[in-house]
């Protein structure tokens, strides 16, 4: 009976502006997947905040900017991608088994701005965290629902940007065993999991090669207004990356003394830089 009330609660004030609802979903494989939906007044913008490498939409930074920007009278919408995962909600090991691949997560982003624009009548705007960004990106390089009108890239990142060990060799490697039709698992360096992310070949270099020189090209063939937030005490890409995206075309706000997850007080620059961001992109609730 509970159950049964929650569930028509949910019916009931999903689409009343500010209420948050953790919703669920069923995708064309079978798989549950969730988000934190938290509807917009009829016309509203709303935002999608996609999480970063692994996490959830329990990640900090996403729930920060889900509560902040809600309150402003945006609607937000906060998926988990299932990276190939009936019902997940906790973040995934770097050793854990992963099978799924950049596609399935790029489809999986479909389906929620398919979602949403049934659900919504105002724009969407894509808002990313580190790799997220890049998956975002991706996204919009492909068949992109046209009421998606900007894309905002917080720490936006690209593989390799930590510098993994070996990354050519284990391409190069990986290529060869993807040719072969090889579904074994083999563990490799990606992104932050140092020699033990577990996956096969194919879902390996489907993460592995959105690598510097794909992720500037895609940024140079971009089309919708795109500004990159980046921390100034974020560590984790070479000197020259703010350059070498703003030789691509992509317009960056600059956080002085903010880390790759804009932590601490500085989740107050975040949220102003985001703002700025969608009064530049001229997106008001």
């Amino acid at each position: 009976m509970k159950c049964m009330m929650l569930a028509w609660l949910v019916w009931v004030l999903g689409g009343v502006p500010g209420f948050a609802a953790d919703i669920t979903e069923t995708l064309p494989n079978g798989l549950k997947v969730s988000a934190d939906y938290r509807p917009a007044a009829a016309g509203s913008p709303t935002l999608l905040v996609l999480h970063g490498f692994l996490a959830t939409s329990a990640f900090p930074a996403v729930q920060t900017l889900a509560n902040e920007f809600s309150a402003k009278g945006y609607g937000v919408l906060a998926p988990t991608l299932s990276l190939g995962l009936n019902r997940r909600r906790a973040g995934l090991a770097c050793d854990a088994v992963h099978t799924h691949t950049q596609a399935e997560d790029r489809a999986e982003i479909a389906f929620w701005v398919d979602w949403l624009a049934q659900r919504s009548q105002g724009s969407i705007v894509l808002v990313g965290h580190s790799f997220g960004s890049v998956q975002l990106l991706d996204y919009v390089l492909r068949t992109p629902s046209p009421r998606v009108v900007g894309l905002i890239g917080i720490s936006l990142s690209y593989v390799g940007a930590q510098g993994e060990e070996l990354q050519g060799d284990q391409l190069k490697r990986a290529e060869s065993q993807k040719t072969e039709g090889a579904t074994s698992l083999g563990r490799y360096n990606l992104i932050y999991c140092h020699g033990n992310y577990t996956s096969t070949a194919e879902g390996f270099l489907s993460y592995a090669n959105l690598g510097r020189t794909e992720v500037l090209e895609a940024l140079r063939k971009n089309r919708i207004p795109l500004i990159a937030i980046i921390g100034g005490a974020d560590q984790r890409y070479a000197g020259d990356w703010v350059n070498a995206m703003q030789r691509a075309g992509v317009r960056v706000q600059l956080v002085p003394g903010a880390s790759h997850f804009f932590d601490g007080t500085f989740e107050f620059d975040l949220l102003d830089a985001v703002s700025l961001a969608l009064i530049e992109m001229k997106i008001k609730p």
